[in-house]
């Protein structure tokens, strides 16, 4: 009688290809620590010197950064966060690096952000690696870590002053805390990230349901560390709102309800979903999506909670772009690796083939989706060289409450004082009525934002001005450049005696 051999120490029942990759697997899990972190090591440093060289060629801002910057300038300033409807966290994070520049000068403002995101875009790419890791093993965890680091959203948002990437770290942090059972540390990371992007809150509360349905009793650990964080803040709007409210944001909600109202706000979450959907297969490219997809469906694993502040996008009035996807692509990485895992597993004979196929379909979609986008991530897509030019030539000449009129911020960021945002009117003369009753001291004309933004500033673009606009303004600078939609004029307001 023939001996029965253990399938599991590689039998006759084992198909070779199996056998080899678990003799693969073997060997990896008894390789030296050295050799499994050098790659790690290696990628990471090219991922964060990738970024350093991408935000030092940035240097113009976006018009929520200049938002954040100009309230972690105020912060260290008065020592208090003015109320916005932009969350403190990630001024309160540009602050940081700020305590040693010159807070005055808007470069050091820039800089102090984008240094903050190149590191929070690198920590990105090796919490993707640890997140993978656990549960797909390390050829697919470093798989997934290579396109995190090459992904181009990540690179544009790394270089960049917005609050995405610091808002993902803190979503991955919290939930890898969770998992190795800190709940207070998740719940106080929860309520950080909660203060970064309001939203963070949605699965920091699923997770809660989660835990007293599987215990039956409420882990207090984690609604204290929630609460610590969270309960100031709240605090903080009602002081400075008069209300209480859950977020300075719920203004977005509301506004939009009220754009939109009765089944015209049902209207606006379809054109948002339709707009939004296809931007995920634009970034990942459709193979990956589609196991992405059906890992989610197959998991029903707690990280699915981590999914849901995602709901809140399509519910307000903005621009579907594609960074609202960027802090969950990690966990749709998680996902789709667990389908290859899936589909390959469910093969009997020629797995190996059948997985290596799955990579390649995969990658192979992400590197025609990222070649259709690596050409953003050299652009500067907020590069107005004349409304920068104009405030640099303001800056000596106006004072911190001197307030700039433009159609946005970014003059008055440039020379250091306040800003004024255009109404939407179609007459020049009610217009700059407006401006000279508003108080500004100077007028900005850019041709491309008069040309597709605020068609009332138009007659401000000849030479001489007619004489009913010419009683109220004076044209102090102009600024040319070969690229005609750059042109920018500066004007001061004539106030009336």
């Amino acid at each position: 009688m023939a001996p029965i051999t253990n399938p599991a120490r590689g039998s006759a029942d084992m198909p070779d290809g199996d056998a080899n990759i678990s003799s693969a697997v073997s060997r990896l899990r008894h390789a030296p620590p050295f050799l499994l972190w050098l790659p790690v090591a290696c990628l990471a440093v090219l991922a964060l010197v990738i970024r350093i060289r991408l935000a030092g060629a940035n240097e113009f801002p976006t018009v929520d950064g200049v938002e954040y910057m100009v309230q972690a300038r105020y912060l260290l300033d008065h020592g208090i966060p003015p109320f916005s409807c932009f969350p403190p966290g990630w001024p309160l994070l540009i602050s940081v690096p700020l305590l040693w520049l010159d807070r005055s000068d808007p470069m050091a403002l820039l800089r102090a952000a984008q240094g903050v995101n190149v590191v929070a875009g690198t920590l990105l790419v090796l919490l993707t690696f640890r997140l993978l890791r656990r549960r797909l093993g390390y050829p697919l965890a470093l798989l997934g870590m290579t396109v995190m680091a090459l992904l181009p959203e990540n690179l544009i948002l790394s270089k960049g002053d917005l609050s995405d990437t610091t808002y993902a770290c803190g979503l991955l942090v919290s939930w890898l805390l969770y998992e190795k059972g800190r709940k207070g540390s998740a719940g106080l990371m929860f309520g950080l990230t909660y203060l970064i992007r309001p939203e963070a809150i949605l699965a920091g509360v699923g997770l809660l349901a989660h835990e007293i349905r599987r215990t039956r009793k409420p882990p207090r650990t984690m609604i204290l560390g929630l609460l610590v964080p969270i309960l100031p803040y709240l605090v903080f709007i009602r002081l400075a709102s008069g209300a209480w409210g859950l977020s300075s944001k719920d203004v977005a909600l509301s506004q939009s309800l009220s754009a939109h109202p009765g089944f015209e706000y049902f209207a606006l979450i379809r054109h948002n979903l339709t707009a939004l959907a296809p931007l995920l297969t634009g970034m990942l490219g459709l193979p990956l999506v589609i196991l992405a997809c059906w890992g989610l469906v197959r998991a029903r694993n707690r990280w699915l909670w981590m999914l849901l502040p995602l709901l809140p996008v399509p519910l307000i009035i903005n621009p579907m772009v594609p960074r609202f996807w960027q802090p969950y692509v990690p966990f749709f990485l998680l996902g789709a690796g667990l389908a290859g895992k899936d589909l390959a597993g469910r093969i009997r004979t020629g797995r190996p083939l059948a997985a290596a196929v799955l990579v390649v379909l995969a990658m192979g979609g992400f590197y025609q989706a990222t070649r259709d986008d690596m050409i953003f991530v050299e652009q500067d897509t907020e590069a107005y060289y004349g409304l920068k030019d104009a405030g640099t030539w303001l800056r000596p000449r106006v004072q911190q409450k001197t307030i700039i009129a433009a159609y946005k911020p970014y003059t008055s960021f440039w020379a250091g004082c306040r800003f004024t945002r255009l109404p939407d009117e179609d007459n020049t003369e009610a217009l700059v009525a407006w401006v000279r009753n508003s108080g500004a001291r100077y007028l900005i004309v850019n041709v491309l934002v008069a040309h597709t933004q605020r068609k009332a500033l138009d007659p401000l673009l000849q030479k001489p001005l007619p004489k009913n606009l010419a009683d109220k303004l004076e044209l102090v600078q102009l600024f040319q450049y070969d690229l005609v939609e750059h042109n920018t004029a500066v004007y001061r307001v004539k106030q009336t005696p």
